[in-house]
């Protein structure tokens, strides 16, 4: 009898930290409700901790002295496009982040498009991306101290606060995918508990084929049977499209669920249920995957996969100091062990059940190695950021190891509040260690590009009927995120613009064309490379001579990742 309720614990998921326990009850379900708010804040205290633990390190320097990067100036001018224009836009380039750029648009029309505001909808994302996180740590675990870890895991590793302050669909896509997660967990617990919400049954049981009444059991395999996780399974379809539709390449997630799915051994009613939804959430991102796949050009700047990028991805997961990525490492082979002989009974994880590592595991791992064979092999498309939601999985395995040390701990001194001292003390140093991490993170270098400082400067010292060039067009995005600041400058060197050509960056003019136009402005400002005599053809080679020729150099100022200079025509006695 202790045998089949071992085994009957094991079916929605032995703690991976200690001895089964009974695992919470899930949102929604009688047992859950009982208590009401109190009862649900004694078990859920973990996520609202967390939550606002990455709230308050989102918001300290989120302004980054209002400069922006390359994607958050591509952000800030696709959203102020008319519907009409954003599409014109999409047909073109950028059709995997179109999603983002609507719901970014109405954002702009009743918030404003500063690049504070800008970046409130990822703050928004992260925080509650890290509550989930933490809810998934408690409910696999049962234990409120490994959810608050699993979370706190998450808010401490700077890659998260950079994305969490960075005005792009990142930090929403590691949000959906978390709650995707968090529903599948629910999903297949349901399954387990069965319609009545009762003990789920044991497995390789028989099982009668109805239910009392003649009703066929959801989980025989008779036709006619509902889902007893009808709900959560189109919810589950629900996330999975949305993630799909701010980035598609979220849609990878779905390979990381089907091992948990199968881990968990629910039979294959279930599985066919979490096929169908999986399925038909990724099959209705099909019209984005098509679009962008005619669009394929547009990444032609991504290399394949290198030990620098992969360097960035374990940092990614793992933190940026590697005693910090060493103690997190050891705290996650630690929750995957299986459970010893002091702490019970219960089945390896591998053997059924829902648990930290059947839902970790693969999260961490399958997305990211799919990506980057996929690169290694075919046209590249793996960057570290498109499979960032892979560290949840990295932070539920921490945390769990760390509770599981606490537990230890606890049992060896007979003191049971000694359970959060390792957990304390390791995240401690996890978020003192990653300061400077953190710190850097907050300045405009912390950006491959700055075109917040460069367009400030031209703003200040312009006169009225300068002239602008950008060596090259890449650097006309400048304009596209602070217009404000190039009203007194005009872009002569340009023949189509973004807004007509449906483009970032515009088309130039022939040198032919523009070479009669340099010589009319007295003042031209150049942004982006330096001009010099060496620079190849077709690079602004032709342009450079020219304003070497007849021009002086007046004014020179370096920003991150591009220089502005002021270059002021010679009179005809030079």
């Amino acid at each position: 009898m202790a045998n089949r309720e071992a085994r009957a614990r094991a079916a929605v998921g032995p703690s991976p930290a200690g001895p089964p326990r009974a695992a919470a009850p899930a949102a929604g379900s009688a047992a859950g409700a009982a208590g009401g708010p109190a009862s649900l804040a004694r078990r859920y205290w973990p996520a609202p901790v967390a939550a606002a633990a990455m709230l308050v390190l989102l918001l300290w320097g989120l302004g980054r002295h209002s400069s922006m990067g390359n994607d958050e100036v591509a952000t800030r001018w696709a959203a102020s496009l008319s519907l009409g224009q954003l599409a014109h836009l999409l047909r073109n380039i950028d059709a995997v982040h179109g999603a983002y750029y609507l719901l970014m648009h109405f954002w702009m029309m009743l918030i404003g498009g500063s690049p504070t505001a800008l970046r409130v909808p990822s703050v928004i994302a992260m925080a509650a991306a890290v509550a989930l996180v933490a809810i998934i740590g408690r409910q696999l675990t049962g234990s409120g101290w490994a959810g608050l870890f699993a979370g706190l895991v998450t808010a401490f590793t700077p890659a998260l606060s950079y994305y969490g302050q960075t005005a792009r669909s990142y930090a929403l896509v590691f949000a959906c995918v978390t709650a995707s997660t968090l529903i599948l967990i629910q999903a297949l617990r349901r399954e387990a508990r069965g319609p009545a919400g009762g003990e789920p049954p044991v497995p390789g049981a028989a099982v009668p084929a109805t239910l009392p009444g003649g009703r066929a059991r959801p989980d025989s395999g008779v036709p006619g049977a509902e889902s007893p996780a009808r709900s959560w399974w189109l919810a589950y379809g629900v996330l999975i499209m949305v993630s799909g539709y701010l980035n598609e390449l979220a849609l990878l997630v779905v390979t990381a669920h089907l091992v948990t799915v199968l881990l968990a051994r629910p039979g294959w009613p279930a599985i066919r249920r979490w096929a169908v939804a999986g399925a038909v959430g990724a099959i209705l991102v099909a019209p984005v995957v098509i679009v962008s796949s005619r669009e394929a050009g547009a990444v032609t700047w991504i290399p394949r996969p290198s030990a620098s990028s992969l360097l960035l991805q374990y940092r990614d997961y793992f933190g940026t100091r590697p005693l910090v990525s060493a103690a997190l490492i050891i705290c996650m082979v630690i929750a995957l062990l299986p459970p010893l002989r002091r702490e019970g009974a219960a089945p390896p994880w591998w053997r059924g059940g829902v648990s930290v590592p059947s839902v970790a595991a693969p999260l961490l791992i399958l997305p990211a190695a799919l990506l980057i064979a996929e690169s290694l092999v075919a046209r590249p498309f793996y960057v570290d950021r498109y499979v960032l939601y892979g560290e949840a999985g990295a932070a539920l395995l921490a945390g769990a190891g760390l509770y599981r040390i606490g537990q230890w701990l606890a049992r060896g001194l007979r003191w049971r509040p000694l359970v959060a001292v390792p957990g304390v003390i390791v995240l401690a140093g996890v978020l003192l260690l990653q300061l400077g991490a953190q710190r850097f993170d907050r300045t405009p270098a912390s950006r491959e590009f700055d075109f917040g400082g460069p367009s400030r400067y031209i703003a200040a010292h312009a006169r009225a009927g300068d002239g602008v060039l950008y060596f090259g067009a890449f650097f006309r995005k400048a304009s596209l995120g602070y217009p404000a600041d190039y009203r007194k400058v005009t872009d002569f060197g340009v023949a189509v613009t973004p807004r007509a050509s449906g483009t970032f960056q515009g088309i130039n003019q022939p040198f032919a064309e523009l070479r009669p136009i340099m010589l009319r402005y007295q003042r031209i400002w150049v942004l982006g490379a330096v001009p010099h005599a060496g620079l190849p053809a077709g690079l602004m080679h032709f342009e450079s001579q020219e304003l070497l020729q007849h021009f002086t150099l007046a004014r020179q100022a370096p920003f991150h990742g591009m220089t502005v200079t002021l270059w002021i025509r010679r009179s005809p006695a030079h």
